[in-house]
């Protein structure tokens, strides 16, 4: 009997399933359900069945994984392999990601007793360090990149890492525009064989890796810029597929054995040698020549993706031609072989029904025009895509620009004072120093709004009904920076000061 492959995760959708099956061939007439007993003696009864955990995949990654798009991808990367004469060249074929480490690491399994539940000491709440990773179909792998959170960078962060490894800082730790153009400028051309031939950089489609000017830059080195489809990475990206993830599970290894040997912790001055020694295994020539061969790169081969990792994607598809041979009237004699083609039947007509189910939705959408639409699965260095980058950006930055200046229109000019006042209240005129030790300096546009001659004529609507200022004498003799709140007055339809004029403290829509 062929085994149905039926997503199930847990026992009780089995029985359910058991239960509607049996109901169907007619053997199961009770109002009550089949029982985990039953469970257990048809798990006994197909040894080669096992309940695992699935790994989570996003909505995104499910739908974007369908044949039609692996296969378009394949087309465009064989004509440009052709095109630049890279089909024995796999030393000019390179892969580039990102790869997010943190201080407080992940322990690894431990062999410990039945009764035993050991606690692992980790470094607790830490910031993130980046590795920019990058291997050719050679299994060449380049020396690692870091990007360090914080504002200067310091050449101690690199004591004891790699030969040739280098690095930056970033606010945040993760990489950007200006990391990743300073990574390819002075790393990435560092290393890359320079015999006046066209090197293909693969890389995926985030916003910090394409942009007009560094297509321009990439031109004019001869370096190829291929975007993988959007949301298909661990499928195509050769990193992620067979590096990274060693990559992640060594590093906690050398991070736990580093806490358990030695009375230091985890931190920015020993992540780069912990994650150097991570990364030279990780990246090894034969993981990074796996890799790309497992993606169908090289050697090119666009049926190298197991179709079972692309199965998810079919429940999104518009196609709903769906086998179902239809009802098969049989009794209680049926063999074993008709039994299993109703079983198939009977699967066959549920995922019809969770196809038609999923695919509903996707009628109803309307197309969105992102910059990914133009790049996924692209070579953006050629010139029909770099000139229709080049468009998508003016048109989104004058789009933005109406919209600004819109907004902006719209609001009347009470709305733009109050806005104004909330903003920047009224300090006190004098020079005297504030609590913070600063001297406050006059800004000739606050103004006394209370004066006997105003610097801006104030309506007697767009004053407090209560208190009939446009600034609350609290704040205007204060010498601190303080927020005024506004609220319209249901009595009179005027507005007023919140918390000062009123014991309303906060309006909610």
């Amino acid at each position: 009997m062929p085994i149905f492959s039926t997503c199930v995760s847990r026992w009780q959708e089995v029985v359910d399933i058991g239960t509607r099956f049996a109901e169907n061939l007619g053997k199961w007439k009770h109002t009550d359900p089949l029982t985990l007993r039953w469970f257990s003696g048809f798990v006994s009864r197909w040894p080669e069945l096992r309940v695992l955990k699935p790994r989570s995949l996003e909505h995104l990654r499910a739908k974007a994984a369908s044949p039609e798009n692996i296969q378009r991808y394949f087309t465009e990367l064989d004509g440009i392999i052709k095109k630049y004469d890279l089909t024995d060249k796999p030393h000019l074929i390179f892969n580039v990601d990102e790869k997010g480490i943190s201080q407080c690491h992940s322990p690894p399994h431990v062999v410990a007793g039945r009764e035993v539940h050991p606690p692992a000491v980790t470094s607790g709440k830490s910031s993130t360090t980046t590795i920019i990773g990058c291997g050719s179909a050679a299994g060449f792998a380049l020396p690692p990149y870091f990007v360090f959170q914080g504002a200067r960078m310091r050449q101690d962060l690199l004591n004891g890492t790699s030969p040739g490894s280098n690095g930056c800082v970033s606010e945040t730790g993760w990489s950007n525009s200006s990391v990743f153009r300073q990574y390819l400028e002075e790393h990435f051309l560092r290393y890359i064989p320079r015999e006046d031939r066209y090197v293909l950089l693969l890389l995926d489609g985030h916003s910090t890796h394409i942009s007009v000017g560094l297509i321009e830059w990439a031109k004019a080195h001869k370096i190829i810029l291929f975007i993988l489809p959007a949301h298909t990475s661990h499928i195509l990206q050769p990193l992620d597929v067979g590096c990274f993830g060693p990559l992640q599970k060594i590093y906690n290894f050398e991070c736990h054995k580093e806490m358990r040997l030695t009375a230091s912790t985890i931190s920015r001055y020993n992540i780069g040698i912990l994650a150097s020694k991570a990364y030279t295994k990780a990246l090894s020539p034969e993981n990074l020549q796996n890799a790309f061969r497992k993606t169908g790169i090289y050697p090119f081969d666009s049926s190298a993706i197991d179709g079972t990792i692309l199965e998810p994607s079919r429940v999104f598809s518009n196609d709903l031609d769906v086998k179902n041979s239809g009802d098969n009237a049989c009794g209680p004699a049926e063999d074993k072989n008709t039994v299993v083609h109703r079983m198939a039947d009977f699967l066959a007509e549920k995922e019809a029904t969770l196809i038609s189910t999923k695919s509903a939705k996707q009628f109803k959408k309307t197309e969105r025009k992102c910059l990914s639409k133009l790049t996924s699965g692209r070579c953006i260095t050629e010139d029909e895509v770099q000139q229709a980058i080049q468009n998508y950006k003016k048109d989104t930055s004058s789009k933005n620009t109406k919209n600004a200046a819109n907004k902006k229109q719209d609001k009347g000019p009470i709305l733009k004072e109050k806005e104004e006042a909330t903003r920047v209240s009224t300090v006190n005129d004098s020079q005297t120093a504030g609590p913070s030790g600063a001297a406050v300096a006059h800004k000739p546009w606050l103004g006394d709004w209370n004066s006997e001659e105003p610097d801006i004529e104030i309506r007697e609507e767009e004053k407090c009904c209560v208190c009939k200022n446009f600034t609350p004498d609290a704040v205007r003799q204060s010498s601190v920076l303080q927020f005024v709140k506004w609220g319209k007055c249901n009595a009179c339809g005027h507005w007023v000061h919140l918390r000062y004029c009123s014991k309303t403290i906060a309006v909610r829509r």
